[in-house]
């Protein structure tokens, strides 16, 4: 899903970001909010399923700033003065609201940003306040920016079981149905460093990057051992993964059993809805069971055929990995289920 042609070209994230910070306007927001997804890489059509604006709306603010400049596309009126507070009892939501989920209410992500507590404060009390603000109101509702710490996911022995026996009904399915199996990588730029032989008395070296630029992929093997590649513009949401399961109907049939992880992007309400409006059935790999996931192993035999070189950009990364994947043998299915 690549980005269209930049409508935007002398506009830099760092100038979107700053007036973010202290934008009050619930319009300039939003085209603000438009702006800063479509330098991340996102198109109209993808800004729009992840905010639920038309994406000709998007359209339209997008060239406003081509056509008018910066100032000029972002205000209707004169701007306003010091925003409305909130009211006890929209605070009351509003703090409630944070100590939940966004999935709660709608909101295709795992957790609370504070561009996303302001766009809720818009959208839900058409209120706007500056970043600075909505973290004041956030750390007052009782709630603070804390990095998850790492917990190594292990396979429930119950589950995997249970998985076992799934597998099984799967391979009594319809014969008319594909059995795929997907997942998502990404390849940053940079390089990737893997061990490998070098002459004796020989230090290598690769040129790495601290940029956080890359390439998103979702991918997918088949029992027949028929691959699928593509990339996703932005980041990993339940949209996304409806329109790759829609892509997958168009390569090898209505018909589908996906095999997945358990991801918060594949187990999304609307992809669940998708698929039972669909001839698809989803079924679950056991958590942290990368070992049953074929198309793990198709992106491992990738990040070899990439490793150990740098990529400068985007554009490079992409190139070689289309090259790589003409080269590379899909893992076979039924060498991890018994189909």
């Amino acid at each position: 899903m690549a980005k269209e042609g930049n409508k935007i070209p002398d506009l830099t994230k760092r100038r979107v970001r700053e007036q973010l910070a202290d934008e009050t306007d619930p319009k300039a927001i939003k085209r603000l909010t438009a702006a800063r997804e479509y330098l991340e890489g996102l198109s109209p059509a993808d800004i729009e399923a992840k905010y639920g604006w038309d994406r000709q709306t998007v359209y339209n603010w997008l060239n406003r700033f081509e056509e008018r400049g910066f100032d000029a596309a972002l205000y209707d009126k004169p701007r306003p003065g010091r925003p409305s507070e909130l009211s006890n009892e929209q605070f009351e939501q509003f703090a409630a609201v944070l100590h939940e989920p966004p999935e709660e209410i709608g909101y295709d992500d795992p957790a609370w940003s504070s561009a996303l507590a302001q766009h809720y404060l818009i959208e839900a009390f058409d209120v706007a306040f500056s970043h600075r603000h909505v973290c004041r109101l956030m750390n007052k509702a009782g709630v603070s920016p804390k990095r998850p710490r790492p917990e190594p996911a292990s396979a429930d022995e119950d589950e995997r079981e249970e998985f076992e026996e799934t597998v099984k009904k799967v391979g009594r399915r319809d014969e008319d149905a594909t059995v795929v199996t997907i997942d998502q990588t990404r390849k940053a730029v940079g390089a990737d460093l893997y061990t490998a032989w070098y002459p004796v008395g020989e230090r290598p070296t690769v040129g790495v990057s601290a940029s956080r630029e890359g390439v998103n992929l979702l991918g997918a093997v088949t029992e027949y051992g028929e691959t699928t590649v593509l990339e996703c513009g932005g980041s990993f949401t339940g949209e996304v993964t409806i329109r790759f399961l829609e892509h997958l109907q168009a390569e090898f049939g209505e018909k589908l059993v996906v095999l997945l992880d358990q991801a918060t992007y594949f187990t999304a309400a609307a992809v669940k809805h998708f698929a039972a409006d669909e001839p698809i059935e989803l079924v679950y790999f056991p958590t942290g069971s990368p070992d049953l996931n074929p198309t793990e192993e198709y992106w491992r035999r990738l990040k070899l055929a990439l490793a150990n070189r740098y990529f400068g950009s985007c554009a490079e990364i992409r190139s070689a990995v289309w090259t790589a994947l003409e080269s590379i043998s899909p893992p076979g299915v039924y060498q991890y289920l018994c189909l």
